[in-house]
């Protein structure tokens, strides 16, 4: 099933960010479930990170919960705002 994760940053926590990029990429590429898409949430500049957004396939809810809920930028405590949505996606 697919899950919508994303995450808004706290303000004025670029320093936050950065220090823990290393190893919340390593953690979303080996964690074990696949990714369909994941990427920084950005300001209009196109270049400053405002947030996270992944998308996952998980065997259910509280599997994403769990992937979130290790993430190292969630554990250090970078996001104001985080949601997980579960996401039906039609290919027509």
């Amino acid at each position: 099933m697919l899950f919508v994760y994303s995450a808004i940053d706290c303000h004025d926590k670029s320093e936050l960010r950065a220090k823990n990029n290393a190893a919340h990429v390593k953690y979303v590429y080996e964690y074990g479930l696949k990714i369909v898409h994941a990427g920084p949430l950005v300001c209009d500049d196109g270049v400053s990170p405002i947030g996270t957004l992944i998308i996952i396939d998980a065997l259910d809810r509280r599997a994403a919960q769990e992937f979130i809920d290790n993430d190292p930028y969630v554990k250090a405590g970078l996001f104001s705002q985080i949601s997980l949505i579960a996401w039906d996606k039609k290919t027509s």
